[in-house]
């Protein structure tokens, strides 16, 4: 299996660090810019938002360039966004502008990835290398908070330069690729009609829509984790700081990744729309309880708790998303999901800082969230329910 995962896991992986590069050192990059959590709320989203936005571009972009030109200029894209913001380090214009060329590079890299995967992998094997290439996205989003905190009091410049390197490593073992992945040629001239065609069909499905809901209550809450989980425990603990809990952080997000990988196991015993709906429901239940809790223990337990369920399901979700189209459209509807699903994810990272500026405290935002996913449950547990009346797998091919 490692002659044909090795390269998608390592761009995932380097995709996912590039994307949580930021969080760990929220108060080091708050006093360079003199701003407060709201400030550093559009700081972030700056990468979300384009990451968000670029899922059904970046389908069209790899197949119009070809996959191994593609990932080239996503990868140089990711160079120069962590190196030109030495230009003017407390800028924050100039650094939010490019973490959203850095969100660019991480949507096209993830996508990279699974086109990779696909082209490398046997048929029978792809379902299981696309949920490894997916986990080692995962694991990069959790390697900042093992790494950064602990490389001084500016380490902030470590946080552009690591991901700086990784890209030009990346570039260097791209070349051991096979050539049939190095040529891969462009694709037919009709690509950009075939997505629009798709995109109308996907875009009018309300299960789609449900799933893309549903997604960013579990995927926006791992990275809601790593965004703001270390300024939680700070603020319950209320003798320690942000940079205390990013080991702990850590933790919890490899746990959120290892749910990821072996979610499937459920299939089992369950079918994927009564995972889907329980773990929703479970993660409103628990962000209502991380409102009102006070203890910082307590409220570690229930972040990992929080971990697994956003975790558990993002199999379910996506081989469910491939059943509610033909085979034909099942890119397209993965990437418009996904889409709603990052965009979802982006507005609760706003929520949450935005709410801990003015209020003080993640309270009332962490059970507004809550509520909301209960609402959102409550509303589209039935459409899942219809989507999946047995524990047959159906796997997303790209």
């Amino acid at each position: 299996m490692f002659s044909y995962i090795w390269f998608p896991a390592l761009i995932s992986a380097m995709g996912g660090y590039l994307f949580m590069s930021v969080a760990p050192l929220s108060t080091q990059f708050m006093a360079l810019f003199g701003v407060g959590y709201a400030g550093m709320s559009l700081f972030l989203s700056g990468l979300l938002w384009s990451h968000s936005l670029v899922q059904l571009p970046a389908g069209l972009i790899l197949d119009k360039l070809g996959v191994y030109r593609g990932f080239l200029i996503a990868i140089i894209i990711a160079l120069v966004s962590n190196l030109l913001p030495f230009l003017a380090p407390e800028n924050l214009a100039l650094a939010t502008a490019l973490r959203f060329f850095g969100g660019l590079s991480s949507g096209v890299l993830f996508l990279a990835g699974v086109k990779v995967t696909a082209m490398m992998a046997p048929p029978e094997k792809i379902a299981q290398a696309q949920g490894i290439q997916g986990a080692a996205f995962s694991l990069g989003t959790m390697l900042p908070f093992v790494t950064l905190p602990y490389l001084g009091n500016e380490a902030w410049r470590f946080s552009y330069l690591i991901p700086a390197t990784l890209s030009l490593v990346v570039i260097a073992l791209s070349l051991l690729l096979p050539a049939s992945v190095r040529k891969n040629n462009a694709g037919n001239s009709n690509s950009l009609a075939n997505l629009l065609n798709a995109l109308k069909f996907v875009a009018t499905s309300v299960p789609i829509w449900t799933l893309g809901m549903f997604h960013g209550l579990s995927y926006g809450t791992l990275n809601n984790l790593g965004q703001w989980l270390p300024s939680i425990l700070a603020d319950l603990h209320g003798q320690s700081t942000a940079l205390g809990w990013s080991l702990a952080t850590g933790a919890v997000l490899l746990l959120g990744t290892l749910a990821r990988a072996y979610g499937s196991v459920l299939l089992r015993w369950y079918t994927r729309s009564w995972i889907i709906n329980t773990a929703v429901m479970l993660i409103g239940i628990c962000y209502i309880v991380l409102g009102l809790i006070g203890n910082v223990y307590v409220g570690l337990a229930v972040g990992i708790a929080l971990a697994l369920f956003g975790g558990s399901n993002y199999g379910s979700i996506f081989s469910l998303t491939g059943q509610t189209v033909s085979p034909v459209y099942v890119a397209t509807a993965a990437g418009f999901m996904n889409m709603i699903a990052n965009i979802a994810n982006v507005m609760l990272t706003l929520i949450l800082g935005t709410v801990r500026e003015y209020t003080g405290s993640f309270s009332m935002a962490l059970c507004a969230t809550g509520i909301f996913a209960l609402l959102v449950w409550g509303c589209g547990r039935k459409i899942i329910n219809s989507l999946s009346e047995d524990k047959k797998t159906f796997n997303v091919k790209y």
